[in-house]
């Protein structure tokens, strides 16, 4: 056997060569002819499947094994657990020393060489000195009477790694804490220089325990420090195909960065549930998705170059815990501005917490992190095309000089560490782009601080630099695609609240466009298509149309665990506003409710998420008849956005108008002016000038102005309303248009121009059936308004004929408590008297000023109600015999009192039903 060792190493080296390069490689070698023929039949030997020696110890292992009262030193063979490509594992138990113990006996096979049996003699002592808790530790060892050497190594009771995973850790952190243990041992075993050299799934054990145990020390080798032929020592024929390091299979020296291979392969099968050839790692085990920066850590520990590898197994230990940590990691490009965020990405809502200013510097970081999928999409596409990484690479590079000159620029003193404001970084960053001459780089920063800015508010300064950011860009990879669809998604928005609907909904189209033609199968691409395109459909007057695409946004969302939370909660927040616009209330609010539910569990109290939401369900109680509950809501809303993001804005103009509308629903006229005043004032800071806007805003302040009795301020205000739209080109089907129409319509009648109102109303509702249905709410408001207009013109037959139609049309569309079913028996009443039929109309009124009382409604509602049970209780007076005629003025004098003082106090003295109860009042005095 002697005269073989000389062949040992080249037979190593050789063997884990393919079979086409082995001939070569042999011819290439400096030997004798009869050596080379030696060596070669020697490969042919061990290339063939009845290999003598390989039969021999097969054999020899199959004895032992099937002979269970024969013992190995002093343990007693119990029965086979395994065997595979390097030996045979048998359960056997001590059965000397005076104590009992169960160890696994490992039958070892391999190349018989003297050199290679005193080595394993040599490093056998070595390894039983490691002693460490997730290493099944090397007890005892000898040899059997035909040479074939055995190790008794510690025995795991309990499951392979993967399949313990698949039972027990279906979380990434479970999964990461058993790596984290495998770290530990094998940094211990590098420690002592050792290298594990087999690396695999089915060589980590989990005890029943918990406890995890590193198997299979037994065949490791010593880090050759002190040869000076690496690869003789330190080499190895015997691997497992999948793991084994390039090095490895290659025959080339074994060092502790081989492990480090294998640990990067086992690393990336236990979080994705896949082998590197795609097939399943074990049956049941759930994948999970990376994200970029695992997925680099995983690719830094598999390097194909051992240089570029984690350099210890320590090195790769603290890597995971920075992951896990939220602190950079050395997979990642360690930049300033990596670092920066990282660091804003721990602590942002502990700054928040500490001063208002801070706030806003999280939110200017948490917006960035919306970004952070782009981000990733751009460094996966830059794994697979070296080309397009290196310009990627060299755009980031800049694009950090740029951000931190920024940030140095807001915070010259020290970063960070001072009040600093969102538009304060804002401004630095926009001055810094003079100095930057790659276009492709300015034109990106441009849509990045264009979406920034419109999130302030600044539509003006967003729409200037998205028009100049977008000018001429086209993708060229899905990469490029998906981030310029999202940044479309931005110009979308803002051209709609300027009011360019057309323009919006071409610029939604396109991103949509991109992102179908670059990344059809992405889930996140489809929901972020659907809500641009629904809420440009919503900005061009079609909510129809916006509720359909949401709801299939959010249906998506709900159903796919890879769409973030924010960007469910940008599909929530519109999609209920729309639902409570078109009186959806229950619908609105079972989607607000869903969504605050998976905010409140991912999110502090204190996160943006939650004033889209806040708005959302203040809409929602509104249109369900509770305009006080939503009062609450928009004030904690308003609150939150000065302390979080801004105090000023788009989104502040957004919400003071909708408590303007809360204040306007209780009958609270004077504080629903000021309210509507802050919400022009923000809109003129945001520089929004487009014609919806300014339409509605107009509208508004007609509608209170009407409520309050203003009659002929308010229908100033609707023409100014319908000139804002004529300018901005709105039709006359558009929504906008035929709501303000409506408004107008209903002050005309209130006004007494009974002929203008009647024939804007009879074709509002020819539209309103034409474009809605006559089962849609608007038909509903619009019959409604006639069956109002009917009342002041004291036309009972048509009224009642109307209000029959309106007591059908409601009840499918909103709750039974809706305050408008109430205002029926009120108009019921009023027809009554004009029919004469007194009896009835105090029957209706009375349970109209219970339903009021009943539900706590507005005071002013129910005072009117009061004032006209009143003023049938007087009515009813003139009709029964004098023993009751005093009761019942006496009935009607305590009404109007109590009713009187709200009037006054709410109403202008034009105001329709205020002039009613002063005309009420003025005949129960002069009555004797």
């Amino acid at each position: 056997m002697a005269s073989l060792d000389r062949f040992a190493a080249e037979f190593d080296r050789l063997r884990g060569l393919p079979p086409e390069q082995r001939a070569a490689a042999l011819e290439a070698l400096d030997l004798a002819p009869q050596d080379r023929a030696i060596l070669a039949r020697l490969l042919a030997a061990d290339a063939q499947t009845g290999d003598p020696l390989a039969q021999t110890l097969s054999a020899s292992a199959a004895r032992l094994g099937a002979e269970r009262v024969e013992q190995l030193g002093p343990y007693r063979l119990l029965r086979e657990l395994g065997s595979g490509g390097m030996g045979t594992v048998l359960l056997a138990e001590r059965v000397s020393g005076g104590f009992s113990q169960q160890v696994a006996i490992k039958l070892l096979r391999g190349f018989p060489t003297s050199d290679g049996l005193r080595r394993l003699r040599q490093e056998r002592q070595i390894l039983a000195a490691l002693d460490h808790p997730h290493i099944a530790r090397l007890l005892d060892g000898g040899e059997t009477a035909d040479g074939q050497p055995w190790l008794a190594l510690e025995y795991v009771d309990g499951l392979p790694l993967l399949e313990h995973a698949a039972q027990h850790a279906p979380r990434l952190r479970e999964r990461l804490a058993l790596f984290d243990a495998m770290l530990e041992a094998v940094g211990h075993a590098h420690q002592h220089l050792i290298v594990h050299r087999d690396l695999k799934p089915a060589n980590v054990m989990v005890a029943r325990g918990g406890q995890v145990k590193l198997l299979d020390f037994g065949i490791a080798r010593l880090v050759a420090v002190d040869s000076t032929d690496g690869a003789d020592d330190a080499s190895t024929r015997i691997f497992s195909a999948g793991y084994a390091s390039p090095e490895q299979q290659q025959g080339r020296a074994v060092t502790t960065a081989s492990d480090i291979y294998s640990l990067g392969v086992l690393l990336g099968e236990l979080i994705t549930a896949r082998r590197a050839d795609g097939s399943p790692a074990q049956d049941g085990l759930a994948a999970l998705t990376p994200d970029a920066e695992l997925a680099g850590i995983v690719a830094k520990a598999a390097d194909a170059d051992p240089a570029r590898r984690y350099a210890s197994a320590g090195a790769l230990r603290d890597d995971l815990q920075r992951y896990l940590d939220g602190r950079p990691v050395r997979a990642a490009r360690l930049t300033r501005w990596y670092r920066l965020r990282k660091f804003l990405q721990r602590h942002r809502w502990g700054a928040a917490a500490a001063t208002a200013a801070l706030l806003a510097a999280a939110f200017f970081v948490w917006r960035l992190d919306l970004a952070r999928e782009r981000a990733l999409a751009a460094e996966a596409a830059a794994q697979q095309a070296l080309a397009a990484s290196e310009r990627e690479a060299a755009r980031a590079r800049e694009a950090l000089a740029f951000l931190t000159d920024a940030f140095e620029a807001a915070s010259p003193d020290n970063a960070m560490s001072r009040d600093v404001s969102v538009r304060s970084l804002l401004d630095a960053a926009q001055a810094q782009l003079s100095a930057r001459t790659d276009p492709s780089l300015v034109q990106s920063m441009q849509r990045l601080l264009g979406k920034l800015y419109g999130e302030l508010g600044d539509v003006a300064a967003a729409l200037k630099l998205m028009r100049a950011g977008t000018a001429g860009v086209e993708p060229v990879d899905r990469a490029q695609a998906l981030r310029l669809a999202e940044d479309y998604d931005d110009f979308a928005n803002l051209l709609g609240m300027e009011g360019d609907a057309a323009a919006s909904l071409a610029a939604a189209q396109q991103a949509g466009a991109w992102r179908e033609r670059f990344a059809p199968d992405d889930a996140v691409a489809q929901v972020r298509t659907l809500l641009g395109l629904g809420v440009a459909q919503h900005r061009g007057g079609d909510d129809e149309k916006a509720i359909a695409l949401l709801r299939q946004a959010l249906e998506l969302g709900r159903t796919r665990s890879d769409v973030p939370l924010a960007l469910y909660v940008e599909v929530a927040q519109p999609l209920a506003s729309l639902l409570a616009t078109a009186s959806e209330a229950s619908a609105a609010l079972a989607v607000v409710d869903e969504a605050l539910k998976r905010v409140n569990l991912q999110r502090p109290p204190e996160s943006p998420e939650h004033i889209l939401l806040l708005r959302a369900k203040a809409m929602a109680l509104s249109a369900d008849g509770d305009p006080a509950a939503a009062e609450t809501l928009l004030r904690r809303a308003i609150a939150l956005q000065q302390k979080v993001v801004d105090p000023g804005g788009s989104r502040m103009m957004v919400l003071t108008n909708d408590l303007a509308l809360a204040l306007n629903d209780q009958g609270r006229y004077r504080e629903a002016v000021e309210a509507l005043r802050q919400s022009d004032r923000h809109m003129s800071e945001a520089g929004l000038s487009g014609a919806t806007d300014r339409a509605v805003s107009h509208g508004n302040y007609g509608g209170i102005l009407e409520n309050a009795g203003d009659y002929t301020a308010a229908l100033a205000e609707f023409r100014q309303a319908m000139r804002a739209l004529d300018e901005g080109g709105i039709d006359a089907d558009h929504q906008v248009r035929r709501r303000l129409a409506r408004s107008e319509a209903r002050t005309l009648g209130r006004a007494g121009e009974f002929s203008r109102a009647q024939a804007m109303l009879t074709d509002l509702r020819a539209r309103a059936a034409r474009l809605d249905g006559e089962d849609s709410i608007e038909y509903a408001m619009v019959t409604w308004q006639l069956v109002l207009l009917a009342r002041q013109m004291h036309d009972p037959e048509r009224g009642l004929a109307l209000l029959g139609e309106a007591e059908k049309l409601w009840p499918p569309l909103i709750p039974a408590t809706h305050p408008i079913f109430l205002h029926m028996r009120r108009a019921r009443a009023a027809f009554a008297l004009d029919q004469g039929d007194v009896a009835l109309a105090a029957r209706e009124l009375e349970a109209a000023v219970k339903g009021f009382e009943a539900a706590a409604a507005q005071p002013v509602d129910l005072a009117i109600a009061r004032s006209e049970l009143a003023a049938a209780r007087l009515r009813n007076a003139g009709l029964v015999a004098a023993p009751l005629k005093d009761a019942e003025r006496t009935a009607a004098r305590t009404l109007l009192d109590t009713a009187l003082p709200v009037l006054r106090e709410t109403l202008m003295p034009t105001e329709i039903s205020r002039v009613a109860a002063e005309k009420t009042d003025r005949e129960l005095r002069a009555a004797p």
